[in-house]
């Protein structure tokens, strides 16, 4: 638009139009937080979360107790990988596993956000 038509469409009291923010995403609820919960409430699952705290770690390392199947494993990373906190690299013909922190800790500390802003913030309870 040249100077002249934007002085016109100014004068006429027409503006361009206003870009529209991107709506903001609802506030977070309990149930935001299911699938961080979920990955620790499998006996099989805190176990190779526990090893990984270690390190990297491929799939022969993380089944080489006995405790589990490797295939019992695979399917119990995947459901890791699934909630994010677990990352992959490939090597040859091996598959590497490792947390990833930055995706643990922002979970974690939205977490501790919401809990924090539900304390400060008491709801009544429906009533008797």
């Amino acid at each position: 638009m040249g100077r002249a038509a934007a002085a016109v469409s100014r004068v006429a009291g027409r503006s361009r139009p206003r870009r529209s923010r991107p709506p903001r995403p609802p506030p977070p609820t309990i149930n935001d937080f299911v699938p961080f919960f979920k990955a620790f409430c499998n006996g099989t699952r805190a176990g190779l979360i526990e090893q990984l705290l270690g390190g990297e770690r491929c799939v022969c390392e993380l089944t080489a107790d006995g405790d589990a199947s490797q295939p019992l494993v695979s399917h119990h990373l995947a459901v890791l990988r699934d909630t994010g906190f677990v990352r992959t690299r490939s090597e040859g013909t091996r598959t590497c596993y490792s947390i990833d922190w930055e995706r643990f800790d922002a979970a974690l500390d939205a977490f501790r956000d919401f809990v924090a802003e539900r304390r400060a913030r008491p709801q009544p309870g429906p009533g008797c």
